[in-house]
């Protein structure tokens, strides 16, 4: 076994550079709104040249603003509308990225449908393609453009998963089956783009609380969560950061669950 060389510096810099994420640049899809929005307001906050994209022009732009507020260096966002599912809108968001940055580090595949349907809905077999084609086939398809740069620069892919893919949830068979497969493409990826430096995680939350967002769905899963509280969305946005972040640099392939625990008990959930 060969010698570890213990080096004080090294973790000093675990308080000071941990998170630190100064002249990278990280892109975040579906960042117009929700936990997408979130994430990449932290990443802006953590020093972060940043790309806001997503389908809605306004919103995109109000994001971007509140990541320029809260960056440390007022840096300014690239905003980029693209629709994912759209090759052409892909192919733009990765070259103009390039362009203006000259690099990607960090890339975050967050956008996702949930459509709610069951067996017995005629529509289906329509939903299941369509969010295949979102919360599948898109993310592939992004990161496939990606990977040249990613390997540049040894950065990292997360992808925005959800314990639903997981322990099986009754309220989406689509949404459930998507995430099923995304969790499973994070880990071939991770097997593939490892040799060449690049992480590929998955980061797992339950149902997420909004400000303001109160519905029969938060309140069951605030109740059987052993921590008793919902995910926030910042929470998710801080597992995001440290998988993207120096402190996992041996961290590859996992799924990072962020739910108070409601996993453990799911049988509530579709019980209820």
């Amino acid at each position: 076994m060969a010698n570890i060389a213990v080096n004080a510096d090294e973790y000093k810099a675990v308080a000071t550079q941990g998170r630190n994420f100064t002249g990278k640049v990280a892109m975040v899809t579906g960042s117009g709104s929700g936990t997408g929005a979130s994430i990449v307001k932290l990443l802006s906050a953590l020093g972060a040249h940043v790309v806001v994209t997503g389908r809605d022009e306004t919103l995109i732009h109000n994001v971007a603003k509140e990541c320029q507020q809260m960056s440390p260096k007022n840096l300014k966002p690239l905003v980029v509308v693209a629709n994912i599912i759209n090759t052409g809108d892909l192919k733009t968001l990765i070259a103009t990225t390039i362009t203006t940055f000259g690099r990607l580090d960090v890339l975050v595949n967050a956008e996702t449908i949930a459509p709610f349907t069951d067996i017995w809905d005629t529509n289906l077999v329509k939903h299941f393609d369509e969010t295949i084609a979102v919360d599948v086939r898109a993310i592939l398809e992004l990161t496939q453009l990606a990977v040249p740069h990613l390997e540049a620069t040894k950065g990292t892919v997360i992808n925005m998963s959800s314990i639903s893919g997981i322990a099986p949830a009754e309220f989406s068979i689509p949404y459930t089956v998507a995430k099923a497969a995304l969790d499973m493409l994070s880990r071939v990826l991770a097997i593939h783009l490892g040799p060449k430096g690049v992480r590929v995680n998955t980061v797992n939350p339950g149902i997420v609380q909004h400000a303001g967002q109160i519905n029969k769905y938060t309140e069951l899963t605030e109740r059987i969560a052993p921590l008793k509280r919902n995910s926030e969305p910042l929470d998710v946005a801080k597992a995001v950061a440290f998988l993207a972040s120096t402190d996992a640099r041996n961290i590859t392939g996992i799924n990072l669950v962020v739910d108070g625990g409601v996993i453990f008990n799911n049988g509530y959930f579709n019980a209820e």
